[in-house]
């Protein structure tokens, strides 16, 4: 039998986690209102904010409208009460975003490269990264509330199936854990193109909300994240979305993955192995660079290089209508780093996604190319913080 204390301590808990959700829904309430919303009495919202107000997690600001009589005071929500981070280890180094309790990034800071980083070393780079960047804000640990980590790869009942051998390698350590118990904050490790999805469907303007979205992500790598109705859909075991995992055609009883040949690296290979000598071996290591050196030749109307766009273009636009037609999404957001071609690539891939495909759908670019996974660490990092303040 529940003790008569415990029944009040669950009350106390979910009428306080009701009353931050309403407040960081409406952004500032007056108690009165906040009685109304959640039909909740007024004693009790009364007692149940003011040891919220007491801890600093909500305070008081100005007076509201009111049609007649005292004018009410707000309730806000202390964005600073405490930091969150955000660590993408997509980009090939260590990538961190340090926020307060809005999500919002304060500092980006790059860190050391991982290749041939695994295991346990990788851990200790990225525990070091963190007590650097904490150093650097002069923000104590113990103000930290939750860190959420992108990793690619598939992330099972925390084992981690690697779809490609240059992927980050975490030999079957827990690395959540291992962080969690050294740094004494709450830590979350989510795939990173589930965190980027995630991220952009939250960022949607209110005339492209939609229940059903696909994310693609082209660049160092190929991934995909599906929101159906409204939630993150990961399938049984953690791999929905992966299309690297599908082919584009068979040969001699062998596959061609997409990822073989929609990839920053394929793209790279199509253009530079044409091409000989030092003038493009600058190009090979350096992504950003490159694909400003692919944009040159585009704009110049090199032949060869608009055949490989227009060939890339066709293969994604295949590659899109064969997950719609799984799928049937209202909505297919493009992301990755080969968007930094969108001016040449994305309209060809719209028309030819729009020929082959029978039902209407919405296409854009995604509007964050490069640190899109480090909102979608903040966004969860958040959630995770903010669910912990009431115990």
């Amino acid at each position: 039998m529940i003790k008569k204390g415990g029944d009040q301590s669950f009350v106390r808990i979910h009428n306080q986690n009701l009353i931050l959700e309403e407040i960081l829904k409406k952004k500032q309430i007056s108690r009165a209102d906040l009685a109304k919303s959640l039909n909740i009495s007024a004693p009790s919202i009364s007692s149940n904010v003011e040891p919220l107000l007491r801890a600093g997690i909500l305070y008081e600001r100005g007076l509201g409208k009111s049609a007649a009589g005292r004018k009410p005071i707000m309730l806000q929500f202390n964005f600073k009460y405490g930091y969150i981070l955000g660590i993408d280890l997509s980009k090939g180094r260590i990538v961190s975003a340090l926020s307060d309790l809005s999500g919002k990034p304060e500092k980006i800071t790059k860190g050391q490269r991982t290749k041939n980083v695994v295991g346990h070393d990788l851990i200790n780079m990225i525990e070091e990264h963190i007590y650097m960047v904490l150093n650097e804000e002069k923000v104590p640990p113990t103000s930290v509330l939750a860190i959420a980590i992108a990793s690619p790869g598939i992330l099972m009942n925390h084992r981690h199936i690697r779809l490609d051998p240059e992927q980050i390698n975490w030999q079957d350590v827990n690395p959540a854990l291992i962080l969690q118990e050294r740094l004494n904050i709450s830590v979350v490790l989510e795939n990173d193109i589930n965190l980027a999805t995630l991220a952009e469907y939250q960022s949607l303007k209110k005339y492209e909300r939609t229940e059903n979205m696909v994310f693609i992500s082209i660049g160092r790598g190929l991934g995909s994240g599906l929101i159906i109705h409204g939630e993150l859909y990961k399938g049984s075991f953690g791999g929905a979305g992966e299309v690297a995992l599908m082919s584009s055609s068979v040969t001699d009883q062998n596959l061609q993955y997409y990822e073989t040949i929609l990839s920053l690296d394929a793209l790279r290979n199509a253009v530079l192995g044409t091409r000989a000598g030092s003038s493009v071996s600058i190009y090979e290591e350096d992504d950003e660079r490159f694909l400003e050196y692919v944009l040159d030749l585009l704009s110049k109307g090199d032949a060869y290089v608009h055949q490989v766009v227009d060939k890339l273009a066709k293969h994604i636009a295949v590659m899109i209508a064969n997950v719609s037609a799984l799928i049937n999404p209202q909505l297919v957001v493009v992301g990755g780093e080969l968007m930094a071609l969108s001016n040449y690539l994305f309209p060809k891939i719209k028309n030819e996604v729009y020929r082959i495909y029978p039902f209407p759908i919405e296409m854009k670019v995604s509007e964050e190319v490069e640190h899109v996974g480090l909102y979608g660490c903040l966004a969860i990092a958040k959630e995770r913080a903010i669910r912990q303040l009431i115990h």
